[in-house]
């Protein structure tokens, strides 16, 4: 029988991305926003609007131009960290038996990080007590508000009208919305108006546009609902990447999740992954958000 290693193992570089990439189920962010470089890089993102117009000149003519300023943004880094308790009899169990219960606890905690990327810039809010966090200002307040009314195509309308002169690349769909577009049919034949999306609402494309759905988009964790229903844009103005590799170990000691439960005194031991993310919204007003109606009216009035 193997014995669980209890120090601290930093996971090569291509194992954590393999991590995050799990995470692609719950985190649209991850789906429809491709990660950095990893590393700890200068959080600075110099921010080009390339506004240039060609020029006619006239032959022997003066020619102009014009300055382009670059206006940098500034990232932000947050630690995240996922801790399970188990029964110290796993340390008992046969190899194989070890291996497959520690593959499903690293799947469900890279899971949670991946929902806690979403969670950080979407709502500003912190997964594990559904409070806001202090010092971060969520995209779905500063994203361009539209207020969904009854007819879920409309809504659709309504967001795309908002974004003329954005390059829409993607839509992250909270599951209520999903099931609503889902359930549209086509009047004449009464075919689906939206095949492409199953019955498991994991759709990956709307009307062309690459989509994915998660409860994240709305935020369920949240402790004051969000009322978000959608975000459409174009999602390369969210920039985001893991500051160092995650972290994984096995805690055999002590309270590491400050419960009050000695680990050893219970017969149990702890298993934790930790990882560091840093982010920046280059321009929210390239994303749009679709909430309830006096959701998106009160974000309006606020500003």
């Amino acid at each position: 029988m193997a014995a669980l290693q209890t120090n601290q193992v930093t996971l090569p570089t291509d194992v954590s991305l393999a991590v995050v990439d799990k995470a692609h189920d719950t985190s649209t962010i991850a789906t429809l926003s491709p990660a950095d470089k990893l590393g700890f890089l200068d959080d600075k993102y110099n921010v080009f609007n390339g506004k240039a117009r060609a020029e006619v000149v006239a032959e022997g003519a003066k020619k102009g131009g014009y300055e382009q300023p670059i206006t940098p943004k500034e990232g932000k880094r947050f630690t995240v960290q996922c801790t399970t308790r188990v029964s110290k009899q796993l340390q008992w169990a046969d190899e194989d038996d070890q291996l497959k219960i520690l593959d499903a606890i690293q799947a469900d905690q890279a899971a949670a990080l991946g929902e806690a990327l979403d969670y950080v810039v979407y709502h500003a809010v912190n997964p594990a007590s559904g409070e806001a966090l202090a010092g971060y200002t969520a995209l779905s307040g500063e994203a361009t508000q539209v207020t969904a009314g009854a007819d879920a195509l409309s809504n659709l309308d309504l967001m795309t009208d908002q974004l003329l002169k954005v390059n829409i690349n993607g839509i992250a769909l909270s599951r209520v919305f999903a099931n609503t577009l889902r359930k549209l049919r086509v009047s004449a034949t009464g075919a689906r108006q939206f095949p492409e999306i199953p019955l498991s609402l994991n759709a990956g494309t709307i009307d062309g546009i690459p989509a994915s759905t998660s409860t994240t988009v709305d935020g369920e964790y949240a402790a004051t609902a969000t009322n978000v229903l959608a975000f459409m844009g174009d999602f390369t103005t969210i920039r985001w990447r893991l500051v160092r590799p995650i972290t994984a170990e096995v805690i055999p000691y002590g309270d590491p999740d400050n419960t009050g439960v000695d680990l050893a005194g219970s017969n149990q031991v702890a298993y934790r992954s930790e990882a560091m993310f840093s982010f920046a919204i280059l321009n929210p007003k390239a994303l749009t958000v679709l909430k309830t109606g006096s959701a998106a009216r009160a974000a309006k009035a606020a500003k």
